[in-house]
């Protein structure tokens, strides 16, 4: 995946739009992601994003507290949110805060949190604060500043609450990007310890999700004023009449009017501190039958929790039925992954952690569910070098290779001739497909030996046998020996096709042997009578060659010997005749 750094602003929201899209869907339908991140992403070439990999959702109407699987932490823990990091209970609005995380990376080309280890980087999601990302790119918009530092809150209820909630603001911050986004109320989180205030003389109690002030209506709360004593009263007016001997008729009667007031006041109070009493009375009641029942709950969920179950067979079953089958059992199947299989059928399962037969305290049970055959579409490798092919379709198809190799003088040894599986036939993983791959010529390759300073005959049969084709030609070398091999045509170990035609030099020195012929000898030991002269023919064969005349002359009967000289290299197979009749047959050697 190639890097391109921050994206433009409106580039992020259209795709953040989208997912958050796919988010709402999901959650509509009970499912929560667990695992947004940007590898589980896939934008088309229109940049059209699409979530995958629902590996590790959960279905929120399944008893789950944990995205646990045995105690280990599941997800990518860049993209976690606070809750997931502390192995807490996950909802939508935790899927809310891991697309933040990558709206942030989008809009910065950086991440909020980084750390050596997986724990460190844990900690920050929960303990630090993101750094805004517009300090990181002062190029982002205003709105979606504000809003990816919303979806990323710690607190869930400062969060997005939906991903309608966000494509909202998304929306609104396509049109008015410099505008500033109104956050929600603040509401208590689930479990938060909470402060009843003192109800004030404004008649406003605080409201406990929102902790704003609100109007109560006519209810207030004021301290209670002192009673009146009438007798009192009139004595304290008579002094005054005494004293002053003037009143005003008007005034005493007013005085006598908000005297009464104050006791109809006085009784409302009552009235209201009674009822008060009696709510927070009940309040307490029911709180304490909550708590017997919570306690006796709780003891019988840790018995549930420690009693063994024999773990049921799952093999083979279909993964929808045994969620149901044994949810009503309190035991929760979990899809631990979905793999390929040629054997079991699409949805069922392919096997099961723990094994059937054993027992187990922990109620639940990982399977591992079939996602059906494997199908592969056949590409076209006619034409392409066997090694590069297999590769290809090996490793990344899964087929299996048959090859058969035939003689193609056209074609180059080592190129694929044909397939028998055609280009966009689907068919399964594993399939075998069979390649007709060229030999080239049919001809072996062989290393040429070195044959130079063998005779001839040795030189010969060490190349024929390492099947070369051998032409001989000679030459005079004095300072060699006759007959051993001068030269080769190829060097030795050069790599040639078998059959190639290899020629070797021979030295051939011309020798001369100086031959002594016996006449009286050849004509049965004294001369013939009657015959003057004899007809004497003398011919040779060199080193195995045709036979040539060398002598041929007519002799006195009466001569004793001649003498020839015969010029070869090895040897030489002589004849003698004496009037064209054969009387001798002998070798020389040189």
């Amino acid at each position: 995946m190639k890097s391109i750094g921050a994206l433009s602003n409106s580039l992020v929201i259209k795709i953040s739009l989208q997912i958050a899209s796919a988010l709402e869907t999901a959650h509509k339908a009970h499912i929560i992601h667990r695992d947004i991140k940007p590898h589980n992403i896939v934008l088309n070439k229109n940049m059209v994003a699409k979530v995958t990999d629902f590996g590790i959702a959960k279905i929120t109407n399944v008893s789950s507290n944990t995205i646990t699987s045995f105690g280990s932490t599941i997800g990518s823990v860049h993209y976690f949110s606070p809750e997931h990091a502390r192995g807490g209970y996950t909802d939508e609005k935790s899927d809310i805060y891991s697309l933040g995380v990558v709206m942030y990376e989008m809009a910065t080309g950086r991440l909020p949190f980084d750390a050596d280890t997986a724990v460190s980087v844990a900690l920050k999601q929960i303990q630090e604060d993101p750094k805004p990302p517009i300090e990181i790119n002062p190029k982002i918009s205003i709105a979606l500043n504000q809003i990816i530092l919303k979806a990323m809150e710690k607190s869930t209820v400062k969060r997005y609450q939906s991903a309608t909630e966000l494509i909202q603001d998304l929306s609104n911050a396509q049109s008015k990007p410099n505008s500033m986004i109104i956050r929600n109320p603040v509401s208590v989180e689930a479990g938060e310890t909470q402060v009843i205030p003192i109800l004030d003389d404004e008649n406003y109690v605080p409201n406990l999700r929102t902790r704003q002030p609100r109007r109560t209506g006519s209810l207030r709360y004021s301290e209670p004023e002192p009673k009146v004593d009438n007798s009192s009263n009139n004595r304290y007016l008579g002094k005054i009449l005494d004293q002053n001997n003037i009143i005003d008729d008007e005034k005493s009667k007013s005085n006598i009017e908000k005297s009464d007031n104050k006791k109809k006041n006085n009784n409302k109070k009552k009235k209201l501190i009674i009822t008060f009493s009696i709510l927070i009375g009940f309040v307490i009641v029911m709180i304490s039958i909550f708590a017997i029942r919570l306690s006796i709950k709780t003891k019988q969920e840790r018995l549930e929790a420690n009693r063994e179950i024999d773990v049921p067979n799952l093999v083979g079953r279909s993964f929808d039925e045994v969620v149901e089958e044994y949810k009503a059992q309190n035991i929760e199947i979990i899809q631990d992954k979905l793999e390929y299989s040629s054997d079991v059928e699409e949805g069922k399962i392919i096997s099961q952690t723990p094994e059937k037969g054993t027992k187990t305290k922990d109620k639940r049970i990982l399977v591992v569910v079939s996602r059906g055959q494997k199908l592969v579409e056949m590409v076209d490798v006619t034409g392409k070098d066997i090694k590069v092919a297999k590769y290809e379709l090996e490793n990344t198809l899964g087929f299996v290779i048959e090859e058969e190799d035939v003689i193609n003088e056209k074609i180059a040894a080592g190129i694929i001739i044909s397939q028998d599986i055609k280009k966009g036939e689907s068919v399964p993983y594993g399939s075998i497909i069979k390649l007709v791959v060229s030999k080239g010529d049919g001809k072996e390759n062989v290393i040429v030996p070195n044959v130079v300073g063998k005779t001839e005959s040795e030189a010969k049969s060490t190349l024929e046998n390492s099947k070369l084709t051998v032409n001989v030609k000679y030459d005079e070398d004095a300072t060699k020996s006759n007959g051993v091999v001068l030269a080769q045509s190829y060097p030795q170990n050069q790599t040639l096709k078998e059959g190639t035609v290899i020629e070797i030099t021979v030295n051939k020195v011309v020798l001369t042997k100086t031959v002594t012929l016996n006449l009286l000898e050849l004509q049965g030991g004294s001369p013939i009578e009657g015959k003057d002269k004899v007809n004497i023919r003398v011919t040779a064969s060199i080193d195995g060659g045709a036979t040539n005349t060398v002598f041929d002359r007519d002799i006195e009967t009466t001569q004793k010997e001649i003498n020839l000289e015969i010029k070869g290299y090895n040897n030489a197979t002589l004849k003698v005749y004496l009037d064209n009749k054969i009387v001798k047959d002998f070798n020389i050697k040189f």
